[in-house]
């Protein structure tokens, strides 16, 4: 079987209106969050009642029989199932996809529709902003404990590594853990060649089946454990691999999240040989848990001994042991207050125990290998000036820094994508790790455009009891200002140096202007660190060049 009847079979699922968009029309917004809230009894009831009603519309009919086959896993009437796949019948019984009888069909595969998010490019063919994903049916339709070889879907975690990468061209990606094959499909949209890897011969036969669903040629599938299929550096790595903290002592493990080791073994290993696997200029982006313990401060950026490679980690959640136990025991459909739900918790809690764990944390990891040239801290097609490879700064020095930040506010409304505004900051630190306060206060900067200033006052008082800086995208911070820093936001345009502006806030404010200098050149830097300020390039002398903002 060739991939060109599995991607005419994708295509005939797109015309029948099997996408997530049109699904969202077909039943209410009550169905679509209940289906968020993983209860599929309304939608499975809504297409039961379409495809029993007679005089339903043909349109209607297809999209029930759909989402009942492959997504719910139900039983269907072959003759709907006929009349939906056409001549792509026979194709999806080649596949595997459907197991069909003279009366009925099943699928026993979950076949689901993905609608492209923000930033991926589009354009390769009809129906271009839909994805086909193939993986087993999960607990949306079934009460059952996984099975031990059960490969996930899109899940919550998969979301958001696609969130999180740029978007950019290169040559040679790869994605370690590729599961159902998501990372690797988007990724086959703006790289020459990607690289897939899975320890899971059962995850890279699905995956293989999605990327023929969705026409995509340019994935080479290598079987094998995590970065050991690799022959060659990549330019840019992602992986979502099998994070999830499991005892050893439990009779149950999943292949696609329980790494196999002890605690976060697999991800400090994961971790620390990444730079090695990734070409000059390289980058990689990856998901992860690990363990804190009061008696330790380590994290990811600690793991990794390369001199050449910077290492930003972003802790966005952090579990107490029970927590995290009950969350993952759920996970694996084991029903609570059981027999087996106890013995599971404990020996999770045990577990953690042997390590003094005292929280376990869930964060995205982006590393960036050095080359000779620094990408600039804007562009004109960018809302905060995320730096694009086409821009460089040039004579400035690339810093390598290490930093580890607990960010756990929502991301807010990012248009152009979390991951640029991710790789605004990557850059951005880099620029400041090599930078003196000398040199930044030579810089002039530009307040980023989606920042709002809030004053709150006591009643009667006329001075503001406190004030505060809260940026519009990335993750919605919110930065307290004292009243010099609050001045020195509101005229950061780009025109005036740091020294400059401390000099006359100096003034303004009747204090040592030298200490004032010190003062802004500390809060500055955390200001810029996290996207709220931009270095402008025209004033930092002789060493960039000035760059544009939206």
């Amino acid at each position: 079987m060739t991939d060109q009847p599995l991607a005419h079979l994708g295509e005939t699922l797109y015309r029948a209106g099997y996408t997530e968009p049109r699904l969202r029309q077909f039943w209410d917004s009550s169905t679509s969050e209940a289906l968020l809230r993983n209860n599929a009894a309304p939608a499975i009831h809504h297409c039961t009642r379409a495809l029993a009603d007679q005089s339903a519309t043909a349109a209607d009919r297809a999209i029930a029989c759909a989402a009942l086959l492959f997504h719910f896993h139900r039983t269907v009437p072959v003759t709907e199932v006929r009349t939906l796949l056409g001549e792509s019948f026979d194709t999806a019984a080649e596949a595997g996809l459907i197991i069909a009888t003279d009366d009925e069909a099943i699928a026993p595969f979950a076949l689901t529709p993905y609608d492209l998010p923000v930033g991926v490019p589009r354009g390769f063919r009809p129906g271009d902003e839909n994805l086909y994903l193939v993986a087993d049916h999960g607990t949306l339709t079934t009460p059952d404990v996984l099975d031990g070889e059960f490969v996930l879907g899109l899940g919550g975690a998969g979301r958001t590594l696609v969130s999180i990468t740029p978007r950019d061209h290169v040559d040679v990606a790869a994605d370690i853990g590729t599961g159902c094959g998501i990372q690797a499909l988007l990724l086959a949209r703006h790289c020459d060649r990607v690289i897939a890897t899975d320890i899971s011969h059962r995850a890279l036969h699905l995956a293989e089946i999605s990327a023929g669903l969705n026409g995509v040629t340019t994935i080479e599938f290598r079987h094998g454990s995590l970065l050991e299929p690799l022959s060659e550096p990549v330019d840019l790595l992602v992986s979502n691999p099998p994070f999830v903290i499991t005892p050893r002592s439990t009779d149950t493990t999943f292949e696609y999240r329980d790494g196999g080791m002890t605690g976060d073994e697999l991800v400090r290993e994961l971790f620390a040989q990444i730079p090695a696997n990734l070409t000059p200029g390289g980058r990689s982006v990856c998901l992860g848990n690990w363990e804190a313990a009061s008696a330790k401060d380590e994290g990811p950026e600690t793991w990794v001994s390369e001199d050449d490679t910077s290492v930003f980690v972003i802790e966005r959640e952090a579990l107490d042991p029970t927590a995290y136990a009950e969350t993952w025991i759920r996970d694996g459909g084991i029903v609570r207050a059981s027999s087996v739900w106890n013995e599971a918790v404990a020996a999770w809690l045990d577990d953690f125990a042997t390590r003094a764990v005292d929280e376990i944390v869930f964060g995205y990891v982006l590393m960036s290998r050095s080359d000779n040239d620094v990408p600039t801290i804007g562009s004109e097609d960018s809302a905060v000036g995320a730096p694009t490879p086409d821009h460089r700064v040039s004579g400035a020095a690339a810093g390598v820094f290490r930093s580890r930040v607990r960010v756990t506010s929502a991301p807010a409304k990012n248009p152009h994508g979390l991951a640029e505004f991710l790789t605004t900051i990557v850059a951005i630190r880099s620029w400041l790790a090599a930078a003196g306060p000398e040199e930044i206060a030579a810089t002039a900067f530009t307040r980023s455009p989606d920042l709002v200033e809030h004053r709150h006052f006591v009643p009667g008082q006329p001075e503001p009891s406190s004030i505060t800086l809260e940026q519009g995208i990335g993750f919605g911070q919110v930065f307290d200002l004292d009243t010099a820093l609050a001045g020195f936001v509101s005229v950061a345009d780009g025109t005036l140096t740091l020294r400059q502006t401390a000099g006359a806030l100096a003034q303004l404010l009747e204090v040592d202007p030298t200490a004032l200098e010190d003062q802004l050149v500390a809060q500055v830097r955390a200001l810029c660190a996290a996207g709220a300020l931009l270095p402008d390039g025209g004033s930092v002398e002789s060493s960039t060049t000035r760059t544009s903002v939206d």
